[in-house]
């Protein structure tokens, strides 16, 4: 369990967190880094779908479509994530929009 405590304009706010590991012989204060690391890594993922992708913006809502494009969104940046292009991802995926040889190298990592 990880209790965290915020001051607010409104008064204090106390959370409770529960988190079932198999690790053994951890401190609290190593758990909380692997926890943190962890959000690390899920919150960079999100901003690049939402930032890199604008997955904030789909309108899809039928069926599997949202979470068949968001796999294909998360393979996309992983891809272009391996490509030696010094560029942003963002503009890694506008040139394999616009650039067959790019997007054929690209496509190669697959």
């Amino acid at each position: 369990m990880a209790e965290s405590v915020r001051l607010t304009p409104g008064g204090q706010e106390s959370t409770k967190r529960f988190y079932i590991s198999s690790l053994q012989g951890k401190t609290p204060q190593q758990m909380g880094a692997l926890i943190r690391g962890q959000w690390s890594v899920e919150n960079h993922l999100h901003w690049h779908l939402d930032v890199t992708v604008g997955e904030d913006d789909s309108r899809l809502t039928k069926d599997n479509a949202p979470k068949n494009l968001s796999i294909l969104r998360k393979l996309a940046l992983q891809l272009l994530g391996k490509s030696d292009l010094k560029a942003s991802l963002k503009r890694k995926r506008k040139r394999a929009a616009r650039d067959d040889g790019f997007l054929a190298q690209v496509l190669e990592y697959l």
